[in-house]
């Protein structure tokens, strides 16, 4: 298969492109992160702009090593003991693998189903929560990004407060790409990972905890090491020490990371991605292809799920935008493996030109398999949804 390429795109919803400048910032002289007080400060600074940038003040946020897994798994081992009802909203595969994470711990779910096109509507969860007053903790995927839908998890959350429940928030996709205020929420436990719209490798986990999230964990009194949330606070709180050794490399990238987005501006950042997302919507219809999402509200501005045409293998199809074109795009998992592709307009990713070359790709590799695409007609869908 002859290459058309001399450089390659990653355009997957994570892990993401990584800018130069995120890369530079990993090659500075190292040190020791136990020790180094200047290492303290910056870890201190990294924790100050991400409450800025999640607008949670009042609650506490660390960054932990190891992938989004560990925080989602820490929230259900320290809020959840044997016995305890989960609310689990599950119109997604992450949605629905949380129904698994509370099993595990020993807890029963409750599982709200709903249809994996359509966003949650807040008036089932409350009808729920009605019909449940025992249960205690609520769990909701912002964008569950396998179908590329974006929940309302503000309203949700301040649902579930109002039902004396907690709230637990799988943000991994939509940190730095979705507006998120987690104070204002009363989200009590949010969760967000390095490799997606923050465009840093995979290895970092961010995690907020609300005052009300801390009584609970106080309670259930999880006695495990690397997943117990105490240890922060007892620790690096109190003791200004880390748990265990931090990433220096990792960390340096996400301060370089936030740096982007605040130089940005936050608000624009957001409105970036906006547009992205009509821009990509755009571009398929013009090459009629049609969207996993009911609509394009129901959709996340980092992510778009395409259904693959009838007649088309999604492997093949993934295989030739990659190996011939050089763009990376993604399948999907669990019910949607083999019928859907993904392309993640995610931080850097969200960019007219990242939009042009994804799409490119893809309308050629359609059309090597013999379905009938308009190049120019999409690029066209693209440029004028920019006003170019």
């Amino acid at each position: 298969m002859p290459k058309l390429f001399t450089d390659r795109f990653i355009l997957t919803p994570g892990p993401t492109e990584i800018p130069m400048r995120i890369r530079l910032a990993m090659i500075r002289e190292v040190t020791n992160p136990d020790l180094d007080p200047e290492f303290m400060e910056l870890y201190r600074g990294v924790i100050t702009k991400l409450k800025k940038l999640l607008r949670a003040g009042k609650s506490d946020v660390y960054v932990m090593v190891g992938v989004a897994m560990l925080g989602l798994e820490a929230a259900i081992a320290n809020l959840v003991k044997r016995g305890d009802k989960v609310l689990v909203v599950a119109n997604g595969v992450y949605g629905e693998g949380f129904k698994d994470l509370v099993r595990m711990y020993g807890g029963e779910s409750v599982v709200l189903e709903s249809d994996w096109r359509r966003a949650i509507d807040p008036s089932d969860v409350e009808r729920t929560l009605e019909r449940n007053r025992d249960v205690k903790l609520l769990t909701i995927v912002h964008c569950d990004t396998p179908s590329a839908i974006l929940n309302p998890v503000e309203e949700i959350a301040k649902i579930a407060r109002s039902f004396g429940v907690l709230t637990v928030v799988d943000a991994v996709s939509s940190i730095g790409g979705v507006p998120i205020d987690v104070d204002g929420s009363g989200i009590d436990i949010l969760i967000g990972g390095s490799q997606k719209v923050l465009n840093v490798p995979p290895g970092l986990t961010i995690i907020t905890i609300s005052r009300n999230a801390w009584d609970e964990i106080e309670r259930v009194k999880y006695e495990g090491f690397y997943l117990n949330l105490r240890l922060w606070r007892e620790e690096l709180d109190k003791e200004g020490i880390f748990p265990y050794t931090m990433s220096d490399p990792l960390i340096r990238a996400l301060n370089e990371s936030l740096n982007m987005i605040f130089e940005e501006g936050v608000d624009g950042v957001y409105e970036r991605h906006r547009r992205v997302r009509e821009a990509a919507w755009k571009a398929l219809e013009a090459a009629n292809l049609k969207p996993y999402p009911a609509s394009i509200n129901d959709s996340s501005p980092t992510v778009t799920a395409i259904e693959v045409p009838s007649g088309v293998n999604e492997e093949k199809l993934r295989e030739l935008t990659w190996r011939k074109y050089g763009v990376m795009i993604a399948g999907s998992w669990g019910r949607l493996r083999g019928r859907v592709v993904r392309i993640g307009h995610m931080g850097v990713q969200a960019s007219r030109n990242h939009l042009i070359i994804a799409f490119t790709a893809l309308a050629r590799a359609l059309k090597d398999l013999g379905y009938t695409v308009n190049i120019g007609k999409v690029v066209e869908a693209i440029e004028d949804s920019y006003g170019v």
